[in-house]
């Protein structure tokens, strides 16, 4: 198995994982009566952090599939959720709650930077 390939099972691993943990939070919020739309939106973190999640497995995905374009996919989903750990530091969350966010994102990134500089076999 491929260096590429090890990445972006690793980054399907993580976007899977975090994916899982989104959906679970949300039907908790719709176990205890809030309405799909308000899990998902009021506020809409859980919405981007699924989108971004979804968008970092199928990339990993693509990658060990051996498609070029899965890096790009996986490059989405890691600027989505960098996104969305910046705009809670931003709109003053405590830190408890987007810590995680903030240190995944650095893990992702490190991800993709390995993606970027291994050679294609």
């Amino acid at each position: 198995m491929s260096i590429r390939r090890i990445i972006g099972l690793a980054l399907a691993l993580v976007g899977g994982w975090l994916f899982w943990g989104g959906a679970a939070t949300v039907n908790i919020l719709v176990n205890r009566g809030s309405s799909l739309s308000d899990a998902l939106m009021q506020p809409p973190t859980s919405l981007v952090r699924l989108v971004a999640t979804g968008l970092v497995l199928l990339g990993g995905l693509a990658i060990m599939a051996g498609k070029g374009f899965g890096r790009w996919i996986a490059l989405a989903g890691i600027l989505l959720f960098t996104l969305l750990a910046g705009l809670m530091v931003a709109s003053g969350a405590d830190t408890i709650l987007w810590t995680d966010e903030a240190v995944i994102s650095g893990v992702l990134w490190v991800l993709f930077v390995g993606l970027v500089v291994t050679k294609r076999s």
